[in-house]
C-alpha cells in the first residue's frame, strides 16, 4: 500500500466504515489495512459488531 492508499483507508475508517468495508472499497485486505493503520497510530475501535439496544 502506498501512503496515498493508507490515507484513503484511514479517512474511510475514521468516517465510520469497518475494516471489512474499507477493504471492499480500497481493494486491499482488511488485515493489511489494520496493520497499516496501527503502524500509523490511528485510533482503532473494538472488534465486532455494534451492540443493539434491544
Amino acid at each position: 500500500m502506498t501512503d496515498t492508499d493508507i490515507e484513503r483507508a484511514e479517512r474511510l475508517y475514521l468516517a465510520g466504515n469497518s475494516l471489512t468495508a474499507c477493504a471492499k472499497l480500497t481493494g486491499f485486505p482488511a488485515s493489511s489495512i489494520n496493520r497499516a493503520l496501527n503502524k500509523r497510530g490511528t485510533p482503532m475501535r473494538p472488534a465486532g459488531r455494534p451492540r443493539s439496544d434491544g
